[in-house]
């Protein structure tokens, strides 16, 4: 039987059970995360205690924000190492539906996509957390103490990995726009300037509030942009 044939009500069934196998995989990998949050914690933290002054420490100002940080950490962490899991359900989904040239695009899609947001975050973890924490607590002095809020630096650590995945996600859609000729091969290099302004617009909404941050943001995005243009160029039908 063909997938036109197949009757509407067991693809909603076949959906169903892609769903629970995802939200059941999800909230094991939650309640283990849970179970090892003080590793975890360790882990995300460790930027900014290497960062910090001696003898400074992190501070919380409401009874519950320790608890729910910690519930935050194991939840997105569950998130990402789920997502293997949860990308493969869609992929059986939809697999039956799409012909053999594009089952081949989804997969080096899907591979090269959580390859790159994965090189992404752990550059933004390892790289660029490291060099605005050193930065921004650099300031603190003897009449000036540095006591990072505990909810805070989680936002601003989960936000930095996840913008940074993004970003490296850049020359990959630019090169596969180009293979599969949505675009013309020259495409970005021919409006570069017009892209430069749209990145730093990108950058603005991602920052909004802090010029230096915009600047530190928007030149990797420069750099990263070029290097789609060249993958683009060599990637030409």
């Amino acid at each position: 039987m063909s997938i036109d044939q197949i009757p509407f009500g067991a693809h909603l069934g076949e959906l169903r059970r892609r769903l629970v196998y995802c939200v059941a995989t999800l909230a094991l990998v939650f309640f283990a995360c849970y179970a090892i949050s003080d590793y975890i914690v360790r882990i995300l933290f460790y930027p900014i205690r290497q960062a910090m002054p001696p003898g400074a420490t992190m501070v919380f100002t409401s009874l519950t924000e320790g608890f729910m940080t910690y519930l935050k950490v194991s939840f997105w962490s569950a998130v990402v190492i789920s997502a293997p899991v949860v990308l493969y359900q869609i992929w059986a989904f939809v697999a039956p539906a799409l012909y053999d040239k594009e089952k081949r695009h989804a997969k080096t899609f899907m591979v090269w996509a959580l390859t790159l947001f994965a090189a992404g975050a752990f550059f933004g973890y390892w790289v660029i957390m490291p060099a605005v924490l050193s930065i921004t607590l650099g300031f603190a002095s003897q009449g000036l103490e540095a006591m990072p809020r505990l909810q805070n630096y989680l936002l601003f650590a989960l936000k930095t990995m996840f913008i940074f995945g993004i970003i490296f996600e850049i020359p990959f859609f630019m090169a596969f726009a180009s293979r599969l000729g949505l675009v013309p091969a020259d495409y970005f290099k021919r409006h570069r300037k017009v892209c430069y302004i749209a990145l730093y617009v990108l950058a603005v909404m991602l920052v909004p509030t802090d010029f230096f941050s915009q600047a530190m943001l928007f030149a990797p995005l420069v750099c990263i942009f070029e290097i789609g243009i060249r993958l683009s160029g060599w990637l030409r039908v």
